[in-house]
């Protein structure tokens, strides 16, 4: 497994061509956008709060508050492209008329992440995915330029994409006894969220709820409310708050508990974190 390196700027740009055995792979959450191409395996992505049953060739998308993963269902090998990448390009190269983050940012969180293209913009994704390949290690000031503008491109393909599809892509793999649960952690994560708590409400034994989740997605309920609540850390820290309210408002009860997840899973401390962003730069270190 190639893992992304830590990249500081927010001009941040990663692209990475992996192959590999199946493995256990964990929520995650990077402070980057992303762009994920699967080429082989057979493969559920979950996003947020919804399973897209991948096929060979689909195109994902998520931001960077958007908890996202890969589950499998067979042994078949698996191999994938994606890009990780800052604000400075889509910003230096987008316009008013044109916002090259569109496609990220003017959407739902766990929605619309897979972007269907037709046959000809297809080709030419592929065709910028080699060229992009071709220049992912920088020999000469030339080829910075020349990855730059071969992305862009990708970029106005992927947001022509998804402007011309407005429909969310309604199908989801997920068990609809979890739907609701889902819902309410996402509208509550300041509250109670304990396997206890959720048993009451949902009239669900919490022993059953646990290994249904878990069979959805490969990991355990716990784990997930842990990432929404750095997630809604992350904008809280993004939008101005302080280090304190951030912990308190996404839900952490414990400010050393909640310093060290932050510190441990995103890579840096909350208040790095938020002078990195009010400094309008990024961190990310994450794989797909």
């Amino acid at each position: 497994m190639e893992i992304i390196n830590n990249i500081n700027g927010k001009d941040a740009f990663d692209f990475a061509h992996t192959r590999s055995d199946i493995i256990n792979i964990d929520f995650h959450l990077h402070d980057a956008f992303e762009i994920y191409y699967l080429i082989s395996g057979d493969v559920n992505y979950f996003v947020e709060n919804k399973i897209y049953e991948l096929k060979q060739g689909d195109i994902m998308i998520t931001n960077k508050y958007e908890i996202h993963k890969p589950s499998f269902k067979s042994d078949r090998t698996y191999e994938r492209i994606f890009i990780q990448f800052g604000s400075d390009i889509p910003s230096q190269y987008g316009s008013k008329e044109f916002d090259l983050l569109q496609c990220f940012n003017s959407r739902q969180k766990g929605t619309r992440n897979r972007i269907d293209l037709n046959v000809s913009q297809k080709e030419e994704f592929l065709m910028l995915l080699k060229k992009l390949e071709v220049c992912k290690l920088i020999k000469h000031p030339s080829d910075i330029i020349m990855r730059n503008t071969y992305f862009v491109q990708l970029l106005v393909l992927i947001n022509n994409a998804f402007l011309d599809s407005r429909e969310e892509d309604s199908h989801t793999g997920i068990a609809s006894r979890l739907l609701p649960v889902l819902d309410y952690v996402n509208d509550n994560l300041s509250g109670d969220l304990s396997l206890e708590s959720m048993e009451k409400k949902f009239f669900i034994n919490k022993y059953y709820l646990s290994r249904l989740f878990k069979k959805n997605t490969g990991r355990n309920l716990h784990q997930y409310i842990i990432y929404k609540r750095l997630a809604r850390a992350k904008e809280l820290l993004a939008g101005g708050q302080s280090v304190t309210e951030a912990c308190f408002m996404s839900g952490f009860n414990d400010y050393s508990n909640f310093y060290r997840l932050f510190k441990r899973i995103i890579g840096i401390s909350p208040a790095e974190y938020k002078k990195l962003n009010t400094a309008g730069t990024s961190n990310y270190s994450d794989y797909s």
